[in-house]
């Protein structure tokens, strides 16, 4: 929250105005909405209630503006869209710059969160489209099947191990590992994996961060997980070798989430179709 002084600013009123609104606002609703906390403003649970409707309401009125203009032909408003960064950066700009030559009206607005995340924010309306890794099963989803993509051993290039062909099991038991946070996707997979493995992995550091921990990889701080299109060609890419265990393999399923809804407006539409081309199955 920014304050009151911020709001008057934003809405062009005074403070004394705002203040009033809200007492009034409050009065009606026979609850507090806001509380100090020494100079900052922040919500109390019923504000938050009150402000994921609010949301709703506006992402309503949005959408209703949006399928007027596509009754009209227009191509007029805004999309919301979420990926994880690597896939923003290897994968998706061709796609992103094909959507705004088309369609060079419709404001895009690009966030890089988790899958966890993103669910969240198409839930709460914060995200009208998100590329997710599964499972992301919500009963309010709509999910749209993508591409399996591979996850490999990540390794500094100048590791012993990266001479052979392929790691063995007792490899990893050597390794220590540069892992994800608990309780996401990501990390619940390849806990899964290394479960099935019989192995308890040894581990360094966790984080959220695929591109912060390709960094820590290429300096030689431990081994990861990665996505195979994580690594690319520029000279920190270089630094680090993906790597398949022997006759062992793991996968992730991508997929595009929106919320489930009587309409979609065609501007989501068709970044939803531009990305299934490109990375679908």
């Amino acid at each position: 929250m920014g304050g009151f002084t911020h709001a008057s600013r934003a809405l062009r009123l005074s403070q004394s105005t705002i203040s009033q609104h809200i007492k009034q606002l409050e009065t009606s609703l026979g609850c507090q909405l806001f509380i100090r906390v020494g100079k900052r403003v922040l919500l109390t649970e019923a504000g938050q209630i009150l402000c994921e409707h609010c949301e709703r309401i506006l992402q309503d009125v949005k959408h209703a503006e949006m399928a007027i203009q596509d009754m009209n032909g227009l191509q007029r408003g805004k999309v919301r869209f979420g990926s994880g960064a690597t896939t923003l950066i290897y994968q998706l700009p061709p796609v992103l710059e094909a959507f705004q030559t088309k369609h060079p009206n419709i404001e895009l607005v690009i966030v890089s969160e988790t899958t966890d995340q993103m669910v969240r924010d198409v839930l709460a309306h914060r995200l009208d489209l998100a590329l997710v890794m599964m499972p992301a099963a919500e009963n309010d989803l709509q999910i749209r099947p993508l591409h399996r993509e591979e996850l490999l051993i990540a390794l500094p290039r100048r590791h012993p191990l990266t001479r052979k062909p392929a790691l063995s099991i007792e490899d990893l038991r050597s390794l220590r590992f540069i892992l994800y946070e608990k309780k996401t996707v990501m990390r619940s997979l390849v806990d899964g994996f290394f479960t099935r493995l019989g192995i308890e992995p040894q581990i360094a550091m966790v984080m959220e961060n695929i591109e912060a921990i390709k960094s820590l990889v290429a300096s030689g701080l431990g081994a990861s997980v990665l996505p195979e299109h994580a690594v690319g060609d520029d000279a920190l890419d270089k630094k680090v070798k993906l790597m398949r265990i022997h006759r062992q393999s793991l996968h992730r399923q991508m997929a595009l989430a929106t919320l489930k809804s009587a309409y979609v407006p065609h501007a989501v539409n068709a970044l939803s179709d531009l990305i299934a081309n490109e990375l679908g199955n």
